[in-house]
């Protein structure tokens, strides 16, 4: 298992204000509301919020006279911050002054940018056009005005989550609490499932854009492939549980299991339980002692198991990091595993598509993941191809404990040691996770036998 840390950094830009008794009829050229530039960066590139399928945060915050402040005073409640590029994606802008919205993000002080929370209010909202605007997650909030800068008081505390929910998240006392509903694991969909936070202090007198830094309360999970078997390339293929279903498409499949000795457990037989994940849990997020760097705690007492497969794609495409190869200049191309024994190997793995986002598990689980792969194996010399079916591996337990805003990427070498069949009688159970010893043999010559001369067959 390759195991790596993302820190995934959101830049969130207040630009400056004045006073928080002004609403959105001041001045702009006198008066500088809060407005919101939002961007995301992830393990691998720089990427905007928008570009993740985050279409919208919640945020409060506070105003306080002097670090510490008793009398802070609340100037955003939970208020709910869109993205629109004007043009049908994210929300519709028709009720934001022309002054805080333009489709692009402006400078760090002419308070314009393509994200806003003014008029997204939830009496406030709604569209009735063509576009296909987002329509889901209504603001908390019955009414959410332009807000400003109030220069009386000294800093602007924030706390931003996302995505927005109207319910399932609060906070208070620097505490944002989640509960298990607003934090379930999922595939692919970061605006559904990958649940991110962040907080910042910022100097009202300043009038610059404020930074936010966004983490991960769950993990992401990814799945990699490469291959090293002498004389052959290989084809990863769709297992399947039927050969009823020509289009059956299930991807590499993961069993939960526990592994006492050499026996494999999905299912307790004292108890007959299956053996389980967590799919969903609370957690609450304290920003009181630091605002910048949070701590997690995540509360295992309200949850939510499951022991269903985990599913992920397998790669179809070159830009997943398969390879193109050729028998000969006369052959047709066909798409295969980056393989080991190649003198141009860079090094890297054929990534799946699919992305896991899954809720932080205790660090005294004692559940694994046996993963079903299936695929071909194509002689280099000739073109044969032989099927492997429902080849197993165990990741165990200490290497599953996913935890909060970290990455897991499982790498996986197919190999001439391999616990899949060739039989094509034999139907892959996914539901097993019991990896036997290998019964993929190869063709070995064990000793020659010479015939009398005599007796040879002639050509």
């Amino acid at each position: 298992m390759k195991k790596i840390l993302t820190c995934a950094v959101s830049a969130l830009a207040l630009a400056s204000c004045s006073s928080d008794s002004l609403v959105s009829d001041s001045p702009a050229n006198t008066q500088a509301p809060i407005a919101f530039n939002v961007g995301q960066k992830n393990i691998t590139r720089s990427t905007n919020l928008e570009d993740a399928k985050h279409y919208n945060f919640g945020v409060w915050a506070y105003k306080t006279r002097t670090s510490g402040d008793p009398t802070s005073q609340l100037v955003m409640e939970n208020y709910l911050v869109g993205y629109s590029d004007g043009a049908g994606k994210g929300y519709d802008n028709s009720k934001v002054k022309e002054s805080t919205w333009e489709s692009s993000a402006g400078s760090e002080t002419d308070h314009k940018s393509s994200w806003f929370y003014e008029g997204l209010g939830s009496s406030e909202y709604s569209y009735k056009g063509d576009a296909s605007f987002y329509k889901t997650s209504e603001s908390a909030r019955a009414n959410q005005y332009l807000r400003y800068w109030d220069l009386a008081y000294t800093n602007t505390n924030f706390y931003a989550y996302a995505p927005y929910k109207s319910s399932g998240v609060s906070f208070k006392n620097g505490i944002i609490t989640v509960e298990k509903e607003a934090n379930v694991a999922g595939y692919d969909d970061p605006a559904k499932y990958d649940f991110i936070y962040a907080g910042t202090q910022a100097t009202n007198a300043e009038k610059k854009d404020v930074k936010l830094t966004f983490k991960h309360l769950g993990a992401l999970v990814k799945v990699a492939f490469r291959e090293n078997v002498n004389g052959y390339k290989v084809q990863l293929i769709n297992v399947k549980k039927s050969s009823s279903d020509p289009n059956e498409k299930l991807g590499v499949q993961a069993t939960s299991a526990k592994v006492s000795g050499n026996t494999y457990i999905h299912t307790d037989a004292t108890t007959q339980k299956d053996v389980t994940y967590l799919t969903s849990c609370g957690a609450t997020i304290n920003f009181a002692d630091n605002i910048n760097t949070p701590e997690v705690k995540v509360v295992t007492t309200d949850v939510t198991p499951s022991s269903d497969n985990l599913m992920f794609d397998i790669p179809t495409e070159k830009k997943h990091g398969l390879v193109g190869y050729k028998k000969d200049e006369n052959s047709t191309e066909i798409i295969v595993l980056p393989d080991m024994l190649d003198k141009n190997y860079d090094g890297k793995y054929s990534v799946s598509p699919t992305t896991y986002y899954a809720v932080v598990q205790p660090t005294d689980s004692e559940t694994g993941f046996t993963f079903h792969i299936s695929y071909n194996l194509i002689a280099e010399d000739n073109g044969e191809v032989v099927t492997v079916r429902d080849a197993r591996v165990h990741v165990p337990a200490e290497q599953v404990r996913w935890q909060s805003n970290t990455s897991y990427t499982y790498n996986f070498t197919i190999s001439q040691v391999s616990s899949g069949t060739t039989d094509p009688t034999v139907t892959p159970n996914l539901a097993d996770p019991t990896v036997p010893v290998g019964t993929v043999v190869p063709i070995v010559f064990d000793g020659a036998t010479i015939e009398n001369y005599e007796n040879a067959v002639t050509y």
